[in-house]
């Protein structure tokens, strides 16, 4: 029997056998708009409310839907609105007849408005956190290995080798003021 060695054994990492990308892309979410924000008590928080809410193994082992997302980012908007305050909205959902062009272009106008902003975004890898665009690639604040993704590589449409975008799994989270910003 051959012995494996670091060039052919590789060990597993996180995000290889779970798909909490979800959690941990609100984590960052949170986390990029009030960089002080202490993350694992966040996690623990979210953890044990998706667990009282839906059964945490699905999310475990087949990700998050966007309406467990959307419940998900209610809760925490209530929990945290005094000391770590967001709002989120889902502009695309309703609108028919959009384009991938469209969609990346309001995306990057909603960026570039202001630096408080993220979007959070599913395709049908992953969930993770768009931190800025500019005109030819969409940069990342993300949980596993997405650092930057070029324009041309998004579409509404399931392509082989594309990331598809879907309407409902678009967020818009930008920081609101907190108590600690008054005073």
């Amino acid at each position: 029997m051959k012995q494996q060695d670091s060039n052919t054994l590789r060990p597993a990492v996180q995000g290889d056998l779970d798909t909490l990308c979800g959690l941990y892309s609100v984590v960052n979410a949170l986390s990029w708009l009030h960089p002080r924000l202490r993350r694992k008590p966040l996690f623990r928080a979210m953890v044990h409310w998706f667990s009282q809410e839906y059964d945490i193994t699905v999310c475990l082992t087949t990700g998050t839907e966007p309406d467990q997302l959307d419940a998900l980012l209610r809760f925490l908007r209530t929990r945290c609105e005094r000391r770590w305050p967001f709002t989120f909205s889902k502009p695309f959902t309703d609108i028919p007849k959009l384009s991938t062009r469209h969609i990346l272009t309001q995306c990057q106008k909603w960026l570039d408005q202001r630096p408080d902003r993220v979007v959070l975004l599913g395709d049908q890898y992953h969930w993770t956190v768009v931190s800025h665009m500019d005109s030819e690639w969409l940069y990342f604040f993300d949980s596993y290995n997405y650092r930057r993704i070029h324009h041309s590589r998004w579409s509404l449409r399931g392509e082989r080798g594309r990331h598809q975008l879907y309407r409902q799994a678009i967020y818009f989270i930008e920081r609101g003021a907190s108590d600690h910003d008054h005073g």
